[in-house]
């Protein structure tokens, strides 16, 4: 299996990150899992905005005819 990035991949990393960040607001700073969900959550959401910008920029790059890989 690949492990090539695409648009669905890099939309469930932004909502899995937006999904985490809400839940640690909704738990709390009390809560034990609220550095987890702080560190996955922002990890994730720039990872998912990564992906898009990547995958944009790859598939621009495919239609103008360069190489990538």
């Amino acid at each position: 299996m690949e492990n090539k990035m695409n648009y669905t991949k890099a939309i469930v990393l932004l909502v899995s990150g937006i999904m985490a960040i809400a839940a640690s607001f909704w738990l709390g700073a009390a809560s034990d899992a609220y550095g987890f969900l702080v560190g996955y959550g922002y990890a994730a959401l720039a990872g998912g905005m990564l992906g898009i910008v990547y995958t944009s920029v790859k598939k621009q790059k495919v239609k103008k005819g360069g190489a990538v890989k």
